[in-house]
C-alpha cells in the first residue's frame, strides 16, 4: 500500500500565494496525501481557499487557525500534532513543487534514510524569474550534522520529507528561533546517526523575496547564536569547531550591534575574542572605543 504523506503548510497572510502552492499539490503523481494547513492568526481569505481545495479533491483536507500570531514554528508544531501520515513533507505557501516531487523523494525514505529532500529551484519573487538551481555539495551529505551545523544547507522546509515516527522522536520545532528553526529541528533529527539523501532534482521552486531590514538582518544574526549556544556540547562535532562557529555567530551580532546597543556589542565581541584568542583582530575591535560611540543625551 503507498505511503500516505501529510503535507504540512504553516500560513501567514499567504492567500495572494497559497493557490499556486496547492495547485502543485493536486498535480502530484504521488496521490496518497492527506493536507494539514495550520493559519498563524491571520483572516486574509486563506481559509476560504482550503475549503475551496477541499471541496475540489478527493484526498483529506484538515484547516487550522492558531487565533493569534505566534510564529512558524509554533504553526509547524501545532501541523506535527495534526498529522496522521507514516511521511510528513513540509510546503511553504510561497514555494511550488512539479508532480513528481513526493514520488522523487519517497524512495530514499524506503531505503532507509531519516531525511530526504529534492534540489531547487530558486525563484525571484520580485523580478519573476528563475535564479537557476541549487544543490548542496555531495560532502555535506557525508557529514550532515556537521554540514548543518556549519551551514544551513537546506534552504527551504518545502524540499524535505521525513518519516513521522523520526519527527515524533526528535520533538517540537523550538519556538523561541523565528528564523533557523527548520535546521534546528534537522540537526536534531540526525542526532542518532541518521542519514541524508538529495533527490539531485529540482522538484522545488523556492520562493526569494525583496532583500531583508535590517532588524531582521539582527534577528538571523541573534538566532544564529541562540542555534550555537544551544549545541555548544554536540558531542559529534568537533570542539575546535564548535567554538570557532560560536565565535563567528556572536561577532557578526555585535558588529550589527554596535551602534544601537554598544554595551551589548562589546560583551559579545569580548566572549567571542575569549573563545577563540588567536584572532587580535576580536581583541582590537572590543579595545576600539570610537567603534562604541555614546548615546545622544536625552
Amino acid at each position: 500500500m503507498p505511503a500516505t504523506v501529510s503535507v504540512l503548510i504553516a500560513a501567514y497572510n499567504a492567500a495572494p500565494l497559497l493557490p499556486a502552492a496547492l495547485a502543485g499539490l493536486r498535480a502530484q503523481t504521488h496521490r496518497t496525501w492527506e493536507l494539514i494547513v495550520v493559519e498563524d492568526g491571520s483572516h486574509d481569505g486563506t481559509e476560504g481557499l482550503v475549503r475551496q481545495f477541499a471541496a475540489e479533491v478527493d484526498q483529506p483536507v484538515r484547516y487550522e487557525n492558531l487565533g493569534r500570531n505566534r510564529g512558524v514554528a509554533a504553526a509547524r508544531n501545532r501541523l506535527l500534532e495534526l498529522a496522521e501520515g507514516d511521511i510528513l513533507a513540509f510546503l511553504d505557501a510561497d514555494d511550488v513543487w512539479q508532480p513528481t516531487h513526493l514520488a522523487t523523494l519517497l524512495p530514499g525514505l524506503v531505503r532507509g534514510h531519516a531525511l530526504v529532500f529534492s534540489a531547487i529551484e530558486r525563484w525571484d519573487a520580485s523580478a519573476r524569474r528563475s535564479l537557476g538551481t541549487y544543490s548542496p555539495a555531495p560532502a555535506l551529505l557525508a557529514l550532515p550534522r556537521r554540514g548543518l551545523f556549519v551551514h544551513s544547507f537546506i534552504q527551504t522546509s518545502s524540499c524535505v520529507a521525513l518519516p513521522r515516527r523520526l519527527a515524533a522522536r526528535t520533538g517540537r520545532f523550538d519556538e523561541t528561533l523565528q528564523i533557523g528553526e527548520d535546521r534546528d529541528f534537522w540537526f536534531r533529527a540526525l542526532a542518532d546517526g541518521g542519514t541524508i539523501a538529495c533527490t539531485g532534482t529540482a522538484t522545488c521552486r523556492y520562493t526569494k523575496h525583496a532583500a531583508s531590514s535590517m532588524n531582521r538582518s539582527r534577528r538571523v544574526a541573534a538566532d544564529t547564536v541562540r542555534f550555537y549556544e544551544k549545541h555548544a556540547l554536540a558531542g559529534d562535532i568537533p570542539p575546535a569547531l564548535r567554538r570557532r562557529c560560536l565565535a563567528d555567530a556572536r561577532w557578526t551580532l555585535a558588529r550589527l550591534l554596535r551602534r544601537t546597543e554598544p554595551v551589548e556589542a562589546r560583551a559579545l565581541a569580548w566572549r567571542a575574542w575569549r573563545a577563540t584568542p588567536w584572532r587580535p583582530v576580536l581583541l582590537l575591535w572590543c579595545l576600539a572605543a570610537p567603534l562604541f560611540p555614546r548615546r545622544p543625551s536625552a
